[in-house]
């Protein structure tokens, strides 16, 4: 249980609060437990709790995620203080400067917005469940559409860019080791949050 707030130094620390895609669904569609923190969290946490055999999670997007973590620097879930994404890794190894790590982040993001946009130029209403969920709606959708639907060149497209994106999420984000694990051990969770 994490009863200790050790924080990651400062530089991490701005890359990270300035990203947010593993708060905010978009790498992630559970942030894992571990044993006893379940009854200790802040409450929109304790809401999100679920579990699958001795596997304890939360569902992402997290409620304090709002553009940046509103509860940084508080009690919060071991995970959210000890997780560090290939970026950061990468970062804290001098594989890539604080620039080149914002850069990437900016552009991560800059992404994301286009293809939420994207999504609202086709549907006509704002996306608001997570980037892991919208992958798994567009699937849905466009196995069940017909071949003759005026909208599918539209749905295709923005289906690409999302797969970009996931490529792009797996190359700077995910370790190698995170997403063999994502694909070998899946867990079915809510499509909405």
């Amino acid at each position: 249980m994490n009863t200790l707030l050790v924080e990651s130094p400062l530089d991490e620390q701005e890359i990270c609060v300035g990203c947010g895609l593993c708060c905010d669904g978009t790498l992630f569609n559970h942030a894992v437990l571990q044993p006893g923190e379940q009854g200790n969290l802040p409450v929109e946490i304790e809401q999100r709790y679920g579990r699958e055999g001795e596997y304890e999670f939360f569902t992402l997007p997290c409620a304090y995620f709002c553009g940046k973590c509103t509860i940084y620097g508080q009690k919060r879930a071991s995970i959210c203080s000890d997780f560090r994404c290939q970026l950061l890794i990468n970062f804290s190894a001098n594989k890539l400067t604080k620039a080149n790590a914002i850069k990437v982040v900016d552009n991560a993001l800059i992404y994301k917005t286009e293809i939420y946009q994207l999504y609202k130029q086709i549907f006509g209403r704002h996306y608001t469940l997570s980037f892991r969920n919208l992958l798994i709606e567009l699937g849905k959708y466009t196995e069940t559409m017909p071949e003759n639907d005026p909208l599918k060149t539209s749905i295709e497209l923005l289906r690409t860019k999302c797969i970009i994106f996931e490529t792009l999420l797996i190359k700077n984000f995910k370790s190698l080791k995170n997403f063999e694990q994502m694909i070998s051990t899946p867990i079915e969770l809510p499509t909405s949050a």
